[in-house]
């Protein structure tokens, strides 16, 4: 009986190679994409030491908790800006 291996190509029984996934299956609501970056040399060596530092199972998903931190982040300092700027603007209104 002929089975499928993931990209929906047919094996045989006695075919293995293709049928078992290589890489550990992704939790539920989680994407992987290719994407290409620039960095600088330093940046790139920086970036290594955090994936070798295992925060995560594989490098991969270590880049992605990286990634989700820093756009985490972005938007609570874009909250904080704007939070200052209104800030500001109020207390110029009440002194004048």
């Amino acid at each position: 009986m002929p089975q499928r291996d993931s990209l929906g190509r047919r094996r045989t029984v006695s075919q293995t190679r293709g049928l078992r996934p290589l890489h550990p299956p992704l939790p539920a609501g989680v994407r992987s994409r290719s994407v290409r970056v620039a960095m600088a040399s330093q940046s790139w060596a920086q970036l290594d030491v955090y994936l070798r530092s295992g925060v995560a199972t594989t490098a991969p998903r270590a880049l992605g908790h990286l990634l989700e931190r820093a756009l985490s982040d972005s938007e609570e300092r874009r909250v904080t800006d704007w939070l200052q700027w209104q800030i500001r603007k109020e207390r110029q209104l009440l002194a004048s």
